[in-house]
């Protein structure tokens, strides 16, 4: 399975290398008459913001399974490059840097087709941001950026043995209301290896909104168990989240003394002792 599992992560990453490629030809356009590799670096993070903030998400979000990986007594698989080495080692960035290729750059070098592209490049750059900034904005106004108090009591009753999918969704939905690292580092991993499709799917959908690293797992291929297919509508209001929180095995772990809701009845849970 680890060996699976790096070999995807292998193909994504050339899939990955090859997507820099037209930004860089689009760059090579605005280069000044001398520029070294840190120069086209410096340009391409200015110039291409939002990949670039891709590339560090993605690389966070490999080092953190590295790390925790070696936390668990395990090797570590991926080694992902820092953004700027991965940056380097980029056969177009090595070309575009080669001394052959920058005297060929200086021979045909004009200043005023340079500004242009470069202007034309930087709107364009701008433009996304802000309207990147503006869909973000509007997808987290109603979320929480501080962990709830009973994160650890939701997180061990979603693994504990004999949950059902229904009590899985309604502790994935009560989550989602948060945009933390502990939460997201949660629906990464239930992307990377929740076995029930649906959980899966939505792991998925979810971090897609809150911009983070992701890429869709397919299906876990071998004999398909009905847990895999189960799916639930989850047609339940705040008060019966409470009412089942209170009667079930999360109730376990920790004691809601009050409960207050995100959606008008139920919002943050303001005391609670073990």
């Amino acid at each position: 399975m680890a060996g699976i599992v790096k070999r995807k992560y292998e193909s994504e990453t050339r899939k990955l290398q090859k997507s820099f490629t037209r930004p860089l030809n689009l760059i090579s356009e605005a280069l000044p008459e001398e520029y070294d590799k840190y120069l086209l670096l410096k340009l391409f993070k200015e110039l291409f913001p939002l990949m670039w903030d891709s590339l560090n998400k993605r690389y966070e979000q490999y080092e953190s399974k590295d790390k925790f990986l070696a936390k668990v007594g395990k090797r570590k698989r991926y080694y992902h490059d820092k953004p700027d080495v991965f940056f380097f080692k980029l056969l177009k960035v090595k070309h575009m840097v080669s001394d052959g290729q920058r005297a060929r750059h200086k021979k045909k070098f004009n200043e005023k087709n340079a500004q242009l592209a470069y202007q034309s490049l930087l709107n364009k750059a701008n433009n996304k941001v802000k309207a990147h900034e503006n869909k973000m904005a509007s997808r987290n106004r109603d979320l929480q950026t501080v962990d709830p108090l009973y994160i650890d009591a939701f997180l061990s009753a979603y693994h504990k043995r004999g949950i059902t999918i229904q009590g899985k969704v309604e502790i994935f939905n009560e989550l989602k209301k948060y945009n933390t690292p502990q939460v997201i580092e949660f629906f990464q991993k239930l992307n990377d290896s929740e076995r029930n499709n649906q959980v899966r799917r939505m792991a998925f959908e979810h971090l897609q909104t809150l911009g983070a690293s992701v890429r869709l797992r397919k299906n876990f291929k071998g004999i398909v168990k009905s847990y895999n297919t189960e799916t639930d509508r989850f047609i339940v209001s705040p008060e019966d989240l409470y009412q089942r929180l209170e009667s079930n095995t999360i109730q376990n772990k920790k004691k809601f003394h009050a409960f207050i809701s995100h959606s008008g009845v139920v919002d943050q849970i303001i005391h609670l002792t073990h």
